[in-house]
């Protein structure tokens, strides 16, 4: 007679964010992905719509790259304004330290610009909006392998 064995319990885990109005929250980091470097200088880019560029022979690997995301609640036609800082940050690692600049901000559909400026407009009835924050990565000749990291700041100053 075969006899009958018993799966090894797992672990999983759960959990919730709770935003209140006039509050956000980050809902994904800004990630670069992974990247050959190259035997010159370039650069990769993350645009607002998470796509991935690159330049002078970096070659990227994989599809774990991410513009930031963002997630609020506001009321309906709510005025807010989002800023960056700062607005060049370096990504620290066992090789020298990359440079992140050129952020961009790119609202969803529950978010209308205002103008050319950072103020924004809450479309939806709902008040929840989104938006991704989108930036340009500076790579060394031969950067060392490994894992690099910074921060930025995102503040929206409800209007």
């Amino acid at each position: 007679m075969p006899s009958s064995t018993r799966a090894a319990p797992a672990t999983g885990e759960a959990q919730i964010v709770i935003v209140t109005p006039l509050t956000f929250t980050n809902n994904e980091d800004l990630n670069f992905g992974r990247i050959i470097p190259a035997n010159v200088a370039g650069t990769v880019s993350i645009s607002e719509t998470n796509r991935r560029t690159t330049t002078n022979g970096i070659v990227p690997v994989g599809n774990d790259y991410q513009a930031a995301q963002f997630a609020g609640l506001a009321a309906q036609d709510q005025r807010v304004r989002i800023r960056i800082s700062p607005t060049v940050i370096s990504l620290i690692g066992p090789g020298p330290a990359m440079t992140v600049d050129i952020f961009a901000i790119g609202p969803e559909a529950s978010l209308a610009q205002i103008g050319n400026s950072p103020n924004y407009r809450v479309v939806r009835a709902d008040g929840i909006f989104q938006f991704a924050v989108a930036a340009r990565l500076h790579v060394g000749a031969h950067q060392p392998a490994g894992t690099y990291s910074g921060s930025f700041t995102a503040t929206l100053d409800y209007q």
